[in-house]
């Protein structure tokens, strides 16, 4: 079975990760979603992308911790995860993220690239990436523009989650309070019943150039992951660290 199953129906493309127990983001599942985001870009029958998890209780705990681990294989990672981004943002129409359960880190920075983000009661959201030594790119790029600065500063600089009733209350989500299906089959019924042209006007016009200009910033961050912080021996022990279960014995040290 593919870790992404996609569909259209209704007028609404759905991407429905399905990769249990959490949903990891591996640099293979990232792709999967890109392909079928490219896949739907080629199609003019739907009018709203929605993304969900098919894990009851599990948006997505985020990337492959083991994938932090060697130049390459965090290059590969980055790559992948940007390169989903973007295509999101490239979205023609609407793009609507559906979270039940823990959204942390790789997860978060996607969910943060779509246009809307609705939570479940009990859904979370974090970027954890300072805890295993190292930060999320994408997130330091897209925060800002989507986030009041003061949460996008306390959420990456001290890696601690939020629930949803927190994060909708301080501008970065809506709360589904009767439940994430009964939000995803109104939402589903009000996008099939818009006009697509102007709907794709509208979304044009609400993020002009959204993808180069996080390709662009995003670029540059991306290099200093790759070349200053994995350098530093905390960036290396805190995948160590969180892989072998045990506390990780961080040097402070500032610099290579």
């Amino acid at each position: 079975m593919a870790a992404v199953e996609t569909s259209v129906a209704g007028r609404i493309a759905r991407l429905k990760l399905s990769a249990p127990p959490l949903n990891i983001l591996t640099t293979a599942l990232q792709i999967e979603m890109l392909e079928a985001l490219q896949g739907l870009h080629k199609r003019r029958d739907y009018n709203a992308v929605f993304i969900h998890s098919g894990v009851s209780g599990v948006f997505s705990a985020g990337a492959d911790v083991a994938e932090h681990r060697g130049r390459g294989n965090v290059a590969a990672m980055l790559k992948a995860a940007h390169a989903l981004i973007a295509e999101l943002l490239r979205s023609p129409v609407p793009t609507l993220c559906f979270v039940e359960g823990p959204c942390l880190g790789g997860a978060f920075e996607m969910a943060l690239a779509c246009d809307q983000i609705v939570a479940a009661e009990k859904a979370t959201f974090g970027t954890p990436e300072i805890q295993l030594g190292c930060y999320p790119p994408a997130a330091l790029a897209l925060m800002p523009w989507k986030l009041p600065s003061l949460l996008a500063s306390e959420l990456i600089q001290g890696g601690h989650g939020i629930s949803a009733a927190e994060f909708a209350q301080r501008g970065g989500a809506r709360v589904a309070d009767a439940g994430i299906q009964a939000a995803m089959e109104q939402a589903a019924h009000n996008y099939a019943n818009l006009p697509r042209g102007p709907l794709i006007e509208t979304t044009r016009l609400l993020r002009p150039g959204a993808a180069e200009r996080f390709l662009a910033q995003v670029g540059g961050i991306e290099s200093d992951y790759l070349e200053r912080l994995l350098s530093l021996h905390d960036a290396e022990e805190g995948p160590e660290a969180f892989l072998a279960k045990r506390k990780p014995a961080w040097n402070h040290t500032e610099s290579g």
